[in-house]
């Protein structure tokens, strides 16, 4: 049996700055139909930023939709006046962080959360940091700050479950790999 579900119609409910909302009838492998309430989200960049000292960038912000503070890698939407993710990434770095990277490895591109969204995350590896010479201020309502941590502390933050962003496990999870391998750029 394919297990491919076909679209029959979709219906948007609501169309915001950066994401809509859809609620679409699909046909299902066995003929019948179902409801699938989505998510339209435009793609994102993020990037394990690694300092001199073998230290990996998070920031931490507010997040209102889990109504916490978190500690995630530079990340942001890739806009209109980014010609490429890593136009993208590259700008968040330096509003973020205040820093910019002489060496850049895309190391995934992968789907955020594929059950309601379809939000595709590309995800950059950068060393060889300095400061920038032009900082770009954060947006209006973007409040953040940003530290450095070695990988014991990320793996003490885990266990004690204060990092809690899924890109951001992802991304430690590849950094660690990336030295057990000797793959660090």
């Amino acid at each position: 049996m394919e297990l491919k579900e076909t679209e029959v119609s979709s219906k948007e409910l609501f169309h915001g700055g950066f994401i809509s909302l859809h609620v679409n009838t699909v046909r299902l492998p066995n003929g019948k139909t179902a409801t699938r309430e989505l998510v339209d989200h435009g793609p994102a960049a993020a990037a394990i930023c690694i300092n001199d000292q073998k230290e990996m960038l998070l920031v931490e912000q507010w997040r209102e939709a889990i109504k916490q503070l978190t500690l995630e890698i530079p990340a942001g939407m890739i806009d209109d006046t980014d010609v490429s993710p890593l136009d993208a990434m590259k700008r968040e770095l330096n509003e973020e962080g205040g820093l910019k990277a002489d060496y850049w490895e895309q190391v995934a591109e992968f789907y955020t959360s594929p059950g309601f969204s379809n939000e595709k995350l590309y995800l950059y590896y950068c060393d060889t940091l300095t400061a920038a010479e032009d900082k770009s201020p954060l947006d209006d309502d973007e409040f953040l700050t940003a530290s450095w941590y070695s990988l014991e502390e990320l793996k003490n933050l885990l266990t004690e479950g204060k990092i809690v962003d899924a890109k951001t496990i992802y991304a430690i999870s590849v950094w660690e790999n990336m030295l057990l391998t000797g793959s660090e750029g």
